[in-house]
C-alpha cells in the first residue's frame, strides 16, 4: 500500500535555561546555520526545522514537551549552563528526554560552564559526550566550535552512522582536496595536515593514498563518488586536465562539492563546469572551508529525503516523470537527465530545492528543452 507523510527526516531542538543570557544568542546562531540566515530570510538554506525550549509551561513549569513522532530524525542540543542543573524541574526535563534515546534520537549537551560535566556524573546524561568549549574565548569563537561539532554530528545522523556513546564511531564523510600541485599543493598538504590533527574525518589527497597496482584513474574516480569535494581554485587549476575531470566527475556523480577561491593573478581561461556551487575565498581558516563542505554533505542529504516525502506526499510522481537533483539546475545536468526516464506519455519535471531560480536562468534552461519543467517544492500547487 502506497503511504504519504509529511514528517521533516529530521527536526532539530535547542534548549536552554530561561536565566542562562547567551542562550537565545547561540539558539540563533544553530537555526542560522541550519534552518536559515535569520538576517537574510530569502537566502537559500538548508531548511531543517529548528525548535527552541527554554520558557515554562506554566501549568508544569517545565519547558514545552517534544513529540519525537513528527519526524524521522531528531537531534537535542541542551546548551548546560550552572542554571540548568541547579533547576530540580529542568533535571526532571532532561531524564525525560534520554529516556527517550535511540538511533534515531541524539542528545548533544554543549558544556558552558566549567561545571557541566561534573554536575551531571553518574547521572544519564554522562554516558552523552559533551562538546567541550573554551569558556574563556569570545562568544563567536565557542559559536564557531558548537557549530562544528553539531555539523559533523548532524551529517552521521542523516547518514545513519551508529553515534553509541564510546563506540569507535567512523566520520561522516571523506573529503576529496582537488588542486594543482603546481601552485595548490601547500595549501592542500596544509589543510590535510590539519584535519588529520584536530579533526574526526578522513582525506584523499592524491597518489599517495592510492595504494600500489591499483589503476590511479579508477581509484581517483571511486573516491570521488564517495566524498565531499574541496576544489582549491589556483591559477593552474583551470590548466590541469586532472583537476577538470575530478569538478566533471563530482558533478556527473552530485558530490556535494565547494571552491576555495585562491586566484592570485588570474587565467587564461577560467574552467566554464566549476560555477553553481558554494564558495569562499581563502583565508587560512581551514574550518570555515570545512564547515562550508559539510553543509553541503548535510544540505544534499536532508534536501533528496525531503523533497522525495513531498513529491510523494503531492502525488507529483503520479502525474508526471520526474526526477530530482539537490542542487540548483544548470545546463550542466541535461548530459544526464532523461537517461532513464520512462517512455510514457507523462510530462517530464525536473525537482531541485527552494527556493525557486529567477526568471533569467529558467528562461535559458528552457531554451535548451522547452518540454522539461524545473521546479521546487513550493511550485507543486502550480502543477497539481
Amino acid at each position: 500500500m502506497r503511504t504519504t507523510t509529511n514528517k521533516s527526516p529530521l527536526n532539530i531542538y535547542v534548549a536552554w535555561h530561561p536565566k542562562f543570557a547567551e542562550g537565545k544568542s547561540y539558539a540563533n546562531e544553530i537555526y542560522s546555520t541550519f534552518c536559515r540566515d535569520s538576517k537574510k530570510p530569502l537566502s537559500r538554506g538548508i531548511g531543517i526545522p529548528v525548535f527552541f525550549r527554554s520558557k515554562h509551561n506554566p501549568t508544569t513549569n517545565l519547558p514545552i514537551a517534544i513529540d519525537f513522532k513528527e519526524a524521522d530524525r531528531s537531534a537535542i542540543v541542551l546548551l548546560i549552563d550552572d542554571e540548568m542543573f541547579n533547576d530540580a524541574n529542568w533535571s526532571t526535563y532532561v531524564d525525560s528526554l534520554i529516556k527517550n534515546l535511540s538511533p534515531n534520537l541524539r542528545i548533544f549537551p554543549v558544556e558552558l560552564s566549567k561545571y557541566a560535566r561534573y554536575q551531571n556524573e553518574g547521572t544519564a546524561l554522562s554516558k552523552c559526550q559533551f562538546i567541550k568549549l573554551n569558556l574563556e574565548q569570545e562568544f563567536e569563537d565557542k559559536a564557531k566550535v558548537i557549530r562544528n561539532a553539531l555539523l559533523h554530528d548532524f551529517c552521521r545522523l542523516m547518514m545513519n552512522i551508529d553515534a553509541t556513546p564510546h563506540a569507535n564511531i567512523p566520520p561522516p564523510i571523506k573529503l576529496f582536496l582537488s588542486h594543482a600541485k603546481l601552485d595548490g599543493e601547500i595549501i592542500a598538504k596544509e589543510f590535510r595536515s590539519h584535519i588529520e590533527n584536530n579533526l574526526k574525518l578522513n582525506t584523499f589527497f592524491d597518489a599517495n593514498d592510492i595504494a600500489d597496482g591499483y589503476d590511479f584513474e579508477t581509484q581517483i574516480k571511486a573516491n570521488l563518488k564517495k566524498s565531499a569535494v574541496i576544489v582549491f581554485h589556483s591559477d593552474e587549476y583551470s590548466n590541469r586536465e586532472w583537476c577538470r575531470i575530478e569538478v566533471i566527475v563530482a558533478k556527473r556523480n552530485k558530490s556535494p562539492l565547494v571552491v576555495v577561491h585562491n586566484i592570485e593573478k588570474g587565467e587564461n581561461r577560467s574552467f566554464p563546469y566549476i560555477g553553481n556551487v558554494p564558495t569562499i575565498r581563502w583565508n587560512n581558516n581551514f574550518n570555515d572551508v570545512i564547515d562550508l563542505a559539510l553543509i553541503q554533505v548535510l544540505n544534499n542529504r536532508y534536501s533528496v529525503e525531503k523533497i522525495e516525502k513531498e513529491i510523494v506526499l503531492y502525488g507529483v510522481d503520479k502525474k508526471y516523470n520526474y526526477e530530482l537533483i539537490s542542487s540548483p539546475p544548470e545546463l550542466f545536468n541535461f548530459i544526464d537527465l532523461g537517461k532513464n526516464r520512462p517512455k510514457n506519455k507523462k510530462e517530464n519535471i525536473v525537482v531541485y530545492p527552494d527556493p525557486p531560480l529567477g526568471i533569467e536562468e529558467l528562461n535559458v534552461l528552457s531554451e535548451l528543452d522547452s518540454k522539461t519543467k524545473f521546479i521546487t517544492p513550493i511550485m507543486f500547487s502550480e502543477i497539481i
